[in-house]
């Protein structure tokens, strides 16, 4: 097998007592001992998908899963049963609580793909409509904006294209992206498993030669910039962003790096306190992220945070008996409420994944509002409104004059340009499919 991405080789840590805790470790219900999360994918707030390694012995195949209802505090474990024990599980996307795709690779041959299940992974089908049937086809990324439209990202199957395809109607039929919509391969170049960074319509792949791919439309259309100078190859390297353009990469050996051009060039800093492992950025707020690994200055495995965009970062060990978050691979939010961290399990009820807990040290953010149904805030010039099936959203200023609007087709993800507004409070009504209403209080700064 040519390559997975890397995975950090995890320590065992002791536990601290202090007044604050930031996570809580919950079973993630494995019977066998070690199972390691590799990839979290958020359905929605509550709906929650994981794959998992083996902590002991890293080289073995496994294509185990588990899914949860609510928001990781239990979890249903089951087997990824795709009728080939030749294949690797190389991403997971959740869509709901029993809807989520598979994109799997030739691990010791067959033919890799991507695979769905609509009943909470009991059963799953091929999507024959991405074949990745060619010799050199393998299965990196697989990723849904919503339960209709995702992209698959895979591999060169030829010298001059990667293989992508998108879908509109939940995997049905994928297309594929055509060869003058992707820029031509490197000789050797590839994609690497579940290496990717998403937000809003865009979606972001480093490689193995040091280019940093991105897709502003949902995998239709791609650039690429070569960051070869910085980071050789991205298999050593975690990156997030905040939007279109704003982002943050670290590598292994603990170099900081900012852009503000959607990577197509990095500034390097040197700020303390941030890990060396996996990274991202808190959906709804301005300048959060969460980082996870072991931290340079305090040679200590853990976690990380920042409110500022990574000027200043705030050691978690700290903050209460969270120490044993030991594994390096993965950790998402959904919300500034919901989120998690991976880490290894020690029995089928002890352990697995750490759950934010709310009550404690609250991720700071600014120009964010939120409610039951939907979520906005403004940076850099957009508002951008998060939420499920938005069709509609208004902006009106505090005298009550509407200053725009706009229709959606279903989405979670709504961005309208601000740059035309003045500082100040404005009110953003959003509708749903299901005529549902919200009005939103954010701030243009």
């Amino acid at each position: 097998m040519k390559k997975l991405l890397l995975l950090f080789m995890m320590v065992a840590m002791v536990a601290t007592t202090n007044a604050q805790i930031f996570w809580t470790e919950m079973p993630t219900g494995f019977t066998a001992v070690s199972r390691g999360v590799n990839q979290i994918s958020y359905a929605d707030a509550d709906n929650v998908w994981i794959t998992v390694y083996d902590g002991v012995t890293t080289a073995n195949v496994i294509r185990e899963y588990a899914v949860s209802t609510n928001n990781g505090t239990s979890w249903t474990p089951g087997v990824i049963n795709l009728g080939s024990t030749t294949l690797g599980i190389g991403c997971i996307a959740g869509v709901s609580a029993t809807t989520a795709y598979v994109a799997a690779y030739p691990n010791t041959g067959g033919i890799g793909g991507v695979w769905k299940t609509t009943n909470s992974g009991t059963t799953w089908t091929k999507q024959s409509s991405a074949p990745f049937s060619a010799a050199a086809s393998f299965a990196d990324v697989v990723y849904f904006w919503d339960a209709d439209t995702g992209v698959v990202l895979g591999d060169p199957d030829s010298p001059t294209t990667f293989e992508v395809y998108t879908t509109t109607n939940g995997g049905t039929n994928w297309v594929r992206v055509a060869a003058a919509n992707i820029p031509v391969p490197l000789d050797g170049e590839y994609f690497y498993t579940r290496g990717f960074a998403a937000n809003g319509n865009s979606i972001w792949l480093g490689t193995n030669k040091g280019r940093l791919f991105r897709s502003f439309d949902k995998g239709l259309t791609w650039t690429v910039s070569d960051n070869s100078s910085l980071i050789a190859d991205f298999a050593t390297a975690n990156y997030a962003f905040q939007d279109n353009n704003n982002g943050l990469m670290i590598d292994d050996a603990w170099n900081f790096y900012r852009t503000s051009d959607s990577g197509a060039t990095w500034t390097s800093e040197v700020p303390t306190g941030f890990r060396n492992g996996a990274m991202c950025h808190v959906p709804g707020t301005v300048n959060t992220y969460v980082t996870l690994g072991n931290d340079l200055d305090l040679d200590l495995r853990g976690s990380s945070y920042t409110v500022d965009g990574g000027l200043t970062w705030t050691d978690i060990n700290t903050l209460g008996d969270d120490t044993n978050n030991d594994n390096g691979t993965d950790v998402s939010f959904f919300d500034i409420n919901h989120g998690l961290a991976a880490g290894f399990n020690a029995s089928a009820t002890v352990g697995g994944i750490f759950q934010y807990v709310t009550d404690g040290p609250l991720l700071a953010t600014k120009s964010f509002s939120k409610n039951n149904l939907f979520s906005a805030y403004i940076s850099n010039g957009s508002l951008n409104v998060i939420g499920k099936n938005i069709t509609n959203v208004t902006v009106y200023d505090v005298l009550g004059k509407q200053v725009i609007a706009s229709n959606f087709a279903s989405t979670t993800n709504a961005t309208l340009t601000t740059t035309n507004f003045n500082t100040g409070v404005y009110l953003v009504k959003v509708t749903d499919n299901a005529g549902n209403t919200s009005t939103i209080k954010v701030m243009n700064n």
